[in-house]
């Protein structure tokens, strides 16, 4: 090289090692060490040793990458500074924009003035004071962070102002120190401390931001979750709880992956120091699931809690009964295998002691066979019942069926489908109670059920224009003997009928094994549908079954009990994408009143839409004169106001005598590119004991990228 001024057209140099022209093979050198420069000019000054570079300049070492339009390297300080329209780009995928840089030549070490800084979420950093050091470690003075856009003339909706800000890249961190979260413009939360995962890390632990609630049930509550990043196979969180009016505890959180295998657990625990609960109180939740192999799959539900309204209480999910299951499933090609315990709590209402059951094991399995040649198969199916009660009743069961099945299709297209089954049940039970005797029974029984039916149809197909029209008759004949539930054996699954067109075709009606739907009967029914070619349909059922000879395994309000049943029936209608009806009734026989009605609609696009839904269900029973009617009506409405305001709305009505409002709640929503707010109020009318009804206002706030902060609380007077 010699001295004086060189001039180089677009040109590619390894800093250090000397121009080298474009085209032609660098030294060998390992990558990561390598600071290549590229631009449009390059002045080399030999006396001064510095390299000026100017036009679209590109600096690369080890995936980062500086441009600028001007750059002056002094390769005896190895230091660039890079001037006009200048960016560094990270390997963690983050933009830095300067006005002014001066950095080493590796791309680790600089110092701005003034900085501004894209992440890889398109959230934004920006400082009056910037230094880079090894590589890892950006620091700000008077920075401002947020993750919204950022409108000329208009404050972001929230952004946090620290004195100090330093972005770790490595530890992919971002620290705060004296720290304000604005919003609006407006200061309203103060923190020495604040730290959060940038955009690239993933699971990071660390403390969550806390939750603060106050209501008719706790008083006020505080939250404070902490999140554990174990391993990339598993992560924690526990949440340490206070309130003032329902004591101390703390929830937690486990989760894990395994190879074929998953294991999720959520519990918390209380210690109740109220005036009505000085005892420890507490749940638990928790999911696993196993795939063994491409057959076998096992897991076990587990929901338990200490006593029936520590749930709802404390806000978490209450279902009426709590279920706790194991199982083991076998699927093959033709067969299913399955192995299930269980056990229950019931939440809402009060069960003797001793009564539930407990289910250990059931045992189920089903077959279908090939089709011969003439299109038959066979079926057959296995049950076993192991359940237990500390006090009360006990049954074990074992049932098997076999099935021959024969469908067949006539020249004239109506379709026949012969059924002909053997059932048998046999039957281990103690101290049941049998009424026509005032006493119990322990001991063995059995029943042998066969059984036949023939099922026919006939499809017809009408095309008149643009409307395609569907009509569908439908007769069934079954025979099986009359008779075959005595008292020795014991309701323990049968108890859940619901007449209605979904079962009206179905041979059994019974959910389960415990009783048989006997004697001669015929089924039959006419559905009609029709579609037309801009979209819409609309289609029909009703049908009814009349029996050669009662049954009075049915009970009085299930329709079924006379020779000639209720008529049960539903219509769907959907003219175009916007609205849609169901409705479902079953109608008195005689009268043709209804005696359980179900209607639901919803009229509306996504973005404005109402939903009403109504049930009637006849259910007084003279027999038990606190059992009346069931009449309610639910109504909702949902819109999106503009781009970025949402309401919703809804109400739930008690309509039978003496009812009255159930629920009513009403919330908006404000959601845009950084932050999401919403108001929720409900009216909820409904207690049980500590349980308390009232009137509750949630308030939440979302800071994207940072998290959630809620305030729930209940006002008014508690009644």
């Amino acid at each position: 090289m010699v001295f004086g001024l060189v001039m180089l057209r677009r040109c590619v140099l390894m800093l250090g090692l000397g121009c080298i022209a474009s085209g032609v093979a660098m030294a060998q050198q390992p990558a990561s060490e390598r600071t290549l420069l590229q631009a449009d000019e390059m002045n080399y000054d030999d006396a001064s040793d510095t390299l000026r570079a100017v036009g679209r300049v590109e600096i690369e070492r080890d995936g980062r990458v500086l441009l600028a339009d001007t750059i002056i390297y002094n390769r005896v300080t190895d230091v660039a500074t890079a001037q006009g329209n200048v960016s560094l780009l990270d390997k963690n995928g983050s933009v830095m924009f300067f006005d002014r840089l001066e950095i080493k030549g590796d791309l680790k070490d600089g110092v701005a003035s003034e900085v501004r800084m894209l992440l890889a979420d398109k959230s934004r950093l920006a400082s009056r004071e910037f230094r880079r050091s090894e590589g890892r470690y950006n620091e700000m003075r008077e920075a401002v962070y947020s993750a919204c856009d950022i409108c000329e003339g208009r404050d972001p909706v929230w952004q946090i102002k620290a004195g100090r800000v330093r972005h770790d890249s490595e530890e992919e961190m971002v620290y705060y120190r004296n720290a304000w979260v604005e919003m609006l413009g407006i200061p309203v939360f103060y923190t020495p401390y604040l730290a959060h995962p940038d955009p690239t890390s993933g699971r990071k632990s660390g403390l969550l931001l806390p939750v603060i609630s106050g209501g008719r049930n706790l008083g006020l509550s505080f939250a404070q979750p902490y999140y554990f990043n174990i391993a990339p196979d598993r992560d924690a969180t526990l949440s340490p709880l206070i309130t003032t009016g329902a004591g101390k505890g703390l929830t937690g959180e486990y989760r894990q992956r395994f190879a074929n295998a998953e294991l999720r657990v959520f519990g918390s625990a209380v210690g109740d120091d109220s005036d009505s609960n000085q005892d420890a109180r507490g749940h638990v939740r928790g999911r696993l699931r196993w795939d063994m192999d491409d057959k076998w799959r096992s897991g076990a539900d587990v929901h338990l809690a200490s006593d029936r309204t520590y749930l709802r209480r404390y806000n978490f999910d209450a279902p009426t009964w709590l279920t706790t299951n194991a199982y083991a499933e076998r699927f093959s090609h033709r067969s299913y295998f399955s192995a299930n315990t269980y056990y229950f709590q019931r939440q809402r209402r009060t069960a003797v002691a001793g009564t539930t059951p407990i289910i250990a094991p059931l045992l189920q399995y089903n077959f279908v066979g090939d089709q011969t040649g003439r299109g038959g198969y066979f079926t057959a199916d296995a049950n076993a019942l192991v359940l237990l009660r500390e006090d009360g009743s006990d049954s074990n069961r074992l049932s098997a069926t076999a099935g021959w099945h024969l469908p067949f299709t006539s020249p004239l297209g109506d379709i026949y489908t012969l059924r002909a089954t053997l059932r048998g049940d046999g039957y281990y039970v103690r101290d049941v109670v049998r009424p026509s005797r005032r006493d119990k029974f322990t001991g063995t029984a059995g029943r042998v059920v066969p059984e036949a039916s023939l099922e026919w149809k006939f499809p017809l197909i009408r095309n008149d224009g643009r409307v395609h029209q569907f009509l569908e008759p439908t007769l069934m004949a079954v025979v099986s003997p009359h008779g075959q539930n005595p008292e020795d054996i014991p309701n323990e699954d049968s108890r859940d009928l619901e007449f209605d067109d979904s079962n009206l075709f179905e041979t059994q009606r019974f959910t389960g094994y415990d009783r048989v739907e006997g004697g001669a009967r015929i089924n039959y029914g006419l559905r009609w549908a029709a579609y037309g070619g801009a979209g819409g349909n609309i289609s029909a059922f009703a049908g009814q079954s009349y029996r050669f000879s009662r049954d009075n395994v049915f009970s009085p309000l299930s329709g079924l009990n006379g020779k000639l049943s209720d008529i049960v029936g539903r219509i769907d209608a959907s003219p175009n994408p916007y609205i849609n009806l169901m409705y479902r009734f079953r109608l008195d026989k005689d009268s043709f009143t209804g005696r359980r009605y179900e209607l639901a609609t919803s009229v509306g696009p996504e973005i404005a839409k109402l939903g009403v839904s109504y049930i009637y269900n006849q259910q007084g029973d003279p027999a038990n004169p606190l059992a009346g009617d069931r009449e309610e009506l639910f109504t909702t409405v949902s819109t999106r106001l503009s781009q970025y305001w949402s309401l919703n709305a809804s109400h739930r009505q008690d309509l039978s005598p003496g009812g009255g409002s159930i629920r009513t709640a009403f919330g908006f929503t404000y959601e845009d590119e950084c932050f999401i707010f919403g108001l929720d109020l409900a009216d909820d009318n409904t207690e049980d004991r500590d349980f308390k009804k009232g009137f509750t206002v949630l308030l939440r706030f979302n800071l994207k990228t940072i998290g959630d902060i809620r305030f729930n609380t209940g006002v008014g007077a508690q009644r």
